[in-house]
């Protein structure tokens, strides 16, 4: 939960005004938060119980404003996360630090983000499709946490 709350606090703070001349908002941070945060959520027996009906599926999520990715994989109740090579294999989707710290964290809706444009992805929409609904399942585990943990 510690980093579930610290993904929020700093999801808010890169969509104030303010966040800008932060240094804890860079794209390098959120990088490190991501993996932090996934590789807890991945243990979380509510987050993979949300991704039970979810096919597995892999994407390298390349962050737009650095020249960072992160190897994602995600489906029938597992979840795991690596730090990747930009150019790497896979199915490539696209967003800036803000918009995968804003959907991973809870922050963004996934269909505000997908039909808005925020996330673009390179290889097609059945995996934008797919990538959509991971992001839902997840946010449904961390509530599901959340709520258990009460």
């Amino acid at each position: 939960m510690a980093a579930l709350d610290e993904a929020a606090a700093l999801a808010q703070e890169l969509a104030s005004e303010v966040a800008g001349a932060d240094h804890r908002a860079t794209p390098e941070a959120v990088h490190q938060l991501l993996l932090r945060l996934l590789g807890v959520a991945a243990g979380s027996a509510e987050v993979t119980a949300a991704l039970q009906d979810v096919p597995t599926g892999h994407a390298l999520l390349r962050f737009t404003d650095s020249p960072l990715a992160l190897a994602f994989d995600a489906g029938e109740g597992r979840l795991a996360v690596a730090a990747a090579d930009p150019r790497g294999r896979g199915p490539k989707v696209d967003a800036s630090a803000a918009v995968w710290l804003g959907l991973v964290g809870g922050t963004l809706r996934p269909w505000l983000a997908f039909t808005r444009g925020l996330v673009v992805c390179r290889a097609g929409l059945g995996e934008l499709r797919w990538l959509q609904q991971v992001a839902e399942r997840l946010q449904r585990g961390y509530a599901d946490a959340r709520s258990a943990a009460r």
